[in-house]
């Protein structure tokens, strides 16, 4: 009996350790191309651990990293309940029929290209680029949180269904070198271009500077002296698209390394001359 309840234990603990983790597997192009830069989704060869699929009901973690250019032929299984699918090291990667997602990462010099999604309970970080044919929220989830970095955009084909359930956050780049020190230049970056919001408008959150330092949303679009708004930024709508403005301030750029070595030979010179 003893022995009964031990093993019972065992098991139970085994699939408290499944539900607990969802599979991870990485993009290998280990098949090759079918075509050009065409490859099987479905192939398992491309990938570290088997075909993307979901198991104890929740979604795989997908990863795709220095891919370069490919396009996968083939449907990209659900991925919501807690998988991901994670796209960096400068890859662009096409995935047609794919439709529920969980977690999205595009880091920057990335770019990921789905033919549809509905997300559903979903974080989607954004330093690279998320293009997208049809877009909306499942019913079922809490939300899509979109977090800009400092260079993400998300393109979308058609309207934004569902609209109400996004939101939207991110980081600013509020220095430049391309600026004098003391110069201060108003600058607008749109962040999601689409063909309109149905079911309501994109909630509009907070963002702060790429140093981590907090910022103050303007009352509207800002004009006259930058310097003046030094600090603020404004998130708006405008025909499908959602976009901000701030400002930006001229950074004092690094000393250029000759400049340095030039310093450092000078140094050695003069406690050459002292000794």
């Amino acid at each position: 009996m003893k022995k009964n309840l031990f093993i019972a234990a065992i098991l139970c603990g085994s699939c408290i350790c499944a539900n607990a983790a969802s599979m991870v597997t990485e993009w290998t192009g280990n098949a090759g191309p079918t075509e050009g830069n065409t490859y099987e989704l479905g192939n398992a060869d491309n990938w570290s651990n088997g075909v993307p699929a979901r198991g104890n009901n929740q979604g795989p973690d997908v990863i795709f990293n220095n891919t370069g250019t490919i396009t996968l032929s083939g449907s990209m299984v659900d991925t919501s309940d807690g998988g991901s699918i994670t796209v960096t090291g400068n890859s662009n990667v096409t995935v047609g029929g794919t439709r529920w997602t969980g977690n999205v990462t595009i880091g920057a010099g990335s770019a990921l290209s789905l033919s549809q999604v509905d997300f559903k309970s979903s974080d989607i970080i954004l330093d690279g680029t998320f293009n997208l044919g049809v877009c909306g929220i499942d019913s079922g989830g809490n939300g899509a949180r979109l977090v800009f970095g400092i260079g993400g955009i998300m393109n979308v084909n058609q309207k934004i269904w569902g609209a109400s359930d996004f939101s939207v956050s991110g980081t600013l780049a509020t220095t430049s070198t391309d600026l004098a020190a003391g110069e201060f230049q108003f600058v607008t970056r749109t962040l999601i271009t689409s063909a309109g919001f149905d079911g309501g408008s994109i909630s509009l959150g907070d963002f702060t500077a790429e140093d981590g330092g907090a910022l103050t949303k303007a009352s509207g679009i800002m004009e006259g002296n930058a310097a003046d708004y030094q600090g603020q930024y404004y998130l708006y709508t405008e025909d499908g698209n959602v976009k901000v403005q701030y400002v930006v301030a001229g950074a004092v750029p690094e000393p250029a390394t000759a400049t340095l070595s030039l310093l450092g030979l000078a140094s050695l010179m003069l406690r050459r001359r002292r000794a």
